[in-house]
């Protein structure tokens, strides 16, 4: 139920519009709030320099999200399945291929970035492998995604695609912009085992739980979302159940190795 990056521009949540009781909850549980985008473009700018050549992996059409670093670099390349990656505004220059199989040269690039994509992928371990393979040694990976052990993530593993579209043009995200998910990269032990298997060493990974945006069709299923954002943000004890994955993976020398089934 986790989009995608690069989506067609969405409207307010058509279960929030008029229901001021919603809105009086958000501004009383969250009135300075830094949503999950702020926390991950901070993330991926301490590994972008000046000069960089930089690859958005999932690109898409780069409707929704931006990254500062795209001021920094020489070169912001984007790959996506979607042709809609050609007409993306945010690209020096764009491809339509698959994460698996990327048409660059070994050492291509100086950062990787991929938001919103993970959930996605049907054989990520093939995806780690080429990444690793067109990042510079030393260069640096970012994935945003969201973990697999959350009741939303847990939601949409048991419920069909169909209903993912039905529940976000709900929430005003239009259905082109849902795509199935899968769920096999999408927690710390799996991330940290691909790493390894595809020489990455992970230098950062933060979990978040944000405000429950998925909950914003009653308010007392919002204030359920709030008690157990309050919950799973008090101790680290719980971070495995936090919906957010911001991760930063560091390029290594060596000969990748064979991900554990």
């Amino acid at each position: 139920m986790a989009p995608a990056s690069g989506r067609a521009p969405d409207g307010p949540p058509r279960w929030t519009i008029g229901d001021q009781r919603i809105h009086r909850l958000e501004r009383r549980y969250y009135p300075a709030y830094i949503d999950e985008h702020i926390a991950f473009d901070t993330m991926v700018s301490r590994y972008c320099r000046p000069g960089d050549v930089v690859l958005d992996a999932g690109a898409g059409r780069g409707l929704r999200y931006d990254f500062t670093c795209r001021d920094e670099a020489r070169r912001f390349a984007g790959v996506d399945m979607d042709p809609g990656v050609l007409d993306n505004p945010l690209l020096t220059d764009a491809t339509v291929a698959d994460l698996a199989d990327l048409p660059y040269d070994d050492g291509t690039f100086d950062l990787v970035i991929s938001k919103y994509v993970f959930e996605h992928l049907e054989r990520p371990a093939t995806v780690m492998r080429e990444l690793r393979r067109v990042l510079k040694p030393g260069g640096h990976l970012t994935v945003h995604t969201p973990n697999r052990w959350h009741y939303v993530a847990l939601t949409a593993a048991v419920t069909p695609t169909r209903f993912h579209r039905w529940f976000n043009e709900r929430r005003n995200r239009r259905a082109v912009n849902t795509f199935p998910t899968t769920y096999r990269a999408n927690d710390r032990r799996t991330l940290q085992r691909l790493a390894r298997a595809s020489r990455f060493r992970i230098v950062e990974f933060e979990s978040i739980e944000t405000k429950p945006d998925y909950l914003f069709f009653h308010p007392l299923a919002y204030r359920l979302g709030v008690a157990y954002e309050r919950l799973v943000n008090r101790s680290d004890r719980w971070a495995g159940l936090r919906v957010q994955l911001l991760v930063a993976m560091e390029a290594t020398a060596g000969e990748p190795g064979t991900p554990e089934p």
